[in-house]
């Protein structure tokens, strides 16, 4: 009896496991090894920024938001307090400025002569102003773009019937309305770096608001006028649409030996090959295989930066549309794609979209979050998950950091390393595995060995927390990187 019980037992037994179902085990991954060389050095950082959008601005955080007052204000310590927010916590050092509406009409019928009575610069002064408040808290960089298609106050520039297309007959024009502002920043001993001629002129359907040829013509005559003022301001070509047709502006523009003396970064936005796409982003690139198609035409440009020794920058890109993310995962993606432009294109500076904005869900495309009450006084501002993810890098690598070789054993946990100009080495590593990581870090080339690292990381539900020192020794260290997660190392 006991003997058939057992077998019935073990019969059962038998029948539940093959019933079961049977999950795979997943195996402790192995240590990944990261090696850091900083013998081999790589592009030089300018900084990290993004795009002003004014308080004075009526109708723009209402145009994004019908529940939004139509005018808005905010106090002078409110703006001060942002800029510290932006400039001194988050270590951001540029600032893109979009100058439009400046000159309402025609100046005069001499393209070679300004009349300064034809100019109105109220809305060049509040970007002027927030130049001037910003720099005390680490503004560097403040440098302009411009567009002819905001409105009523460039229609004279424009071919007729067209909302975006210069006028090609009006090329002196143009360059005469791109030198007043350059001499408004001057005059107000706030002198431009740097000048974008148009922001996107690549975007006019069907067309090109700016041809390329008639590109190659103004910078040919604005940088002769530019140094016939005695300004040092430099061009940056061509701050696109997309880098496809950025790479052509640029291949022409360099081509011309006359134009490319005028020329002093070269600069693209990223809005193909799924770069304003999450799930492309995190399918693709957080997986360690970003687009073919983007590699390509990054690659054509670091080598044409390379080529004429001119630095690269990714100068804007947004999600710009609701997505069906977590906060988190969207700026993940985002991440990886620094990584990318940082790697492929070695760009030195990142342009986010928004220095500061509404909070809008699903959108995240702004640093610092404001919020207005219902008579449009802004009552409340903090930094955004955006702000401080970016922050992971912006506080880190200062301007003058070098970009150092760095290898990784798992494609997934991307890594990109700094050298800083104060002598310590910056390491940001994005673990895209959904489980937790061993790391081994290795550091060679350094003329002094570090023997410990800061640790800041930052992962779902858990935003820039700083976690014990690591010791280094014999060049090594050992660390655990969270799952999902993006992490800071600073040797000390």
């Amino acid at each position: 009896m006991r003997k058939h019980i057992s077998a019935v037992f073990a019969g059962l037994l038998l029948v539940g496991l093959l019933f079961t179902p049977m999950y795979p085990q997943q195996s402790t991954p192995a240590t990944v090894s990261v090696q850091v060389d900083s013998s081999i050095r790589f592009q030089t950082i300018d900084g990290f920024g993004a795009s002003l959008t004014p308080f004075e601005w009526d109708g723009i955080f209402k145009a994004h938001d019908p529940t939004q007052p139509e005018k808005v204000t905010a106090s002078l310590e409110d703006r001060q307090a942002i800029a510290r927010l932006l400039y001194t916590e988050l270590g951001l050092t540029h600032a893109r400025l979009f100058l439009n509406g400046f000159e309402p009409a025609n100046d005069n019928e001499d393209p070679f002569t300004v009349n300064n009575v034809g100019f109105d610069w109220t809305w060049v002064n509040w970007r002027t102003d927030f130049v001037s408040l910003a720099r005390p808290y680490g503004l560097q960089t403040w440098w302009a773009t411009f567009t002819m298609d905001g409105g009523e106050r460039e229609a004279w520039l424009r071919q007729p019937g067209s909302a975006c297309a210069l006028d090609p007959r009006l090329i002196d024009e143009e360059v005469e309305w791109l030198l007043a502002a350059v001499l408004r920043f001057r005059d107000l001993e706030l002198e431009l770096p740097y000048l974008a001629v148009n922001n996107e002129p690549d975007l006019c359907p069907p067309g090109f608001k700016i041809e390329i040829s008639d590109m190659v013509t103004i910078v040919k005559r604005l940088g002769a006028r530019l140094r016939e003022e005695g300004l040092a301001t430099k061009i940056i070509v061509s701050d696109g649409w997309i880098p496809e047709n950025a790479l052509r502006y640029m291949e022409a523009v360099l081509g011309n030996p006359s134009a490319r003396q005028y020329v002093g970064v070269l600069a693209y936005h990223a809005y193909s090959d799924g770069y304003d796409d999450p799930d492309t982003l995190l399918n693709t690139s957080a997986q360690g295989n970003p687009p073919h198609a983007a590699v390509e035409v990054r690659e054509r440009i670091r080598a044409l930066a390379e080529q004429y020794d001119l630095p690269v920058w990714m100068t804007e890109v947004c999600f710009c549309t609701p997505r069906h993310f977590s906060d988190f995962e969207l700026l993940r993606g985002r991440l990886n794609h620094l990584h990318d432009e940082l790697t492929i294109t070695n760009v030195s500076a990142f342009e986010a979209m928004n220095l500061y904005f509404l909070d809008r869900p699903g959108v995240r495309d702004e640093l610092v979050h404001v919020y207005f009450r219902s008579d449009g006084t802004l009552y409340r501002y903090e930094i955004s998950m955006y702000g401080y993810l970016l922050g992971h890098y912006a506080r880190y690598v200062p301007p003058g950091s070098v970009r150092i070789k760095v290898d990784t054993s798992d494609p997934r946990v991307r890594v990109t390393a700094f050298e800083r100009p104060d002598g310590k080495l910056a390491i940001m590593t994005i673990n895209n595995n959904p489980y937790s990581v061993a790391v081994n870090l290795v550091f060679s080339g350094v003329s002094v060995s570090p023997d410990a690292l800061s640790v800041l990381t930052s992962r779902e539900g858990k935003i820039w927390e700083s976690e014990p020192d690591i010791a280094i020794t014999n060049a090594t260290a050992s660390a655990s990187l969270p799952p999902l997660s993006v992490t800071t190392y600073v040797t000390r």
